[in-house]
């Protein structure tokens, strides 16, 4: 049997507590990515890029991955080019948020205002389009341009104009402050005119 002294002892108990505290301070990882069912197979689509990325991370916080496993499994949800992509930045991505980084810079850049608007102004409300439909597909555009750039009221202006004539006609632009007015107002249209 091996006697220690006081002191031994004492650094022996320091030392035990020091490595404990480090793996409290450590999430514990409940999960992993493989059952996760959303791919990436490297397409370069805004929409398709942050679709993959909301749903990984609502995944990843349900199941109770932490970064370091989330970043070890990453590679399961490849697929096609991404899978090729991946093996040549990974060593980039050295936390989880280089790695969501890494992929919107890759596949998803960010598109000029410009074209931004220019696909808002192009873009009037269909003959059959349900107002709930057209105003969330502009306020989707509208969420692309850099924050702050417009007020609720200006981009109220703005999908208020490219709206069919019987919502414009019913609906006074004045009487409109919100998005939640345009929509209660714009469903009564279509409930008394259907």
């Amino acid at each position: 049997m091996t006697q220690m002294s006081d002191e031994q002892f004492r650094i022996l108990i320091e030392t035990i507590r020091s490595l404990a505290t480090i793996k409290e301070d450590e999430p514990q990882s409940k999960g992993s990515f493989s059952n996760c069912p959303v791919r990436f197979s490297g397409q370069r689509d805004h929409d398709a890029v942050d679709e993959f990325i909301t749903a990984v991370e609502t995944y990843k916080e349900v199941e109770g991955i932490s970064d370091r496993d989330a970043l070890k499994g990453l590679p399961l949800l490849f697929n096609n080019i991404a899978v090729v992509w991946w093996k040549g930045v990974r060593r980039d991505a050295k936390t989880w948020q280089d790695a969501m980084q890494l992929l919107r810079d890759h596949f998803s850049p960010t598109k000029p205002s410009y074209q931004i608007y220019m696909e808002i102004f192009e873009t009037k409300q269909g003959g059959a389009e349900a107002i709930d439909s057209f105003i969330c597909k502009q306020r989707a555009l509208l969420a692309k341009l850099p924050d702050g750039r417009h007020d609720e009221e200006t981009e109220l202006d703005f999908i208020y104009g490219l709206m069919q004539p019987k919502y414009r006609d019913s609906i006074p632009r004045h009487e409109i402050k919100t998005f939640r007015d345009l929509l209660d107002r714009g469903r009564t249209v279509e409930r008394t005119r259907h």
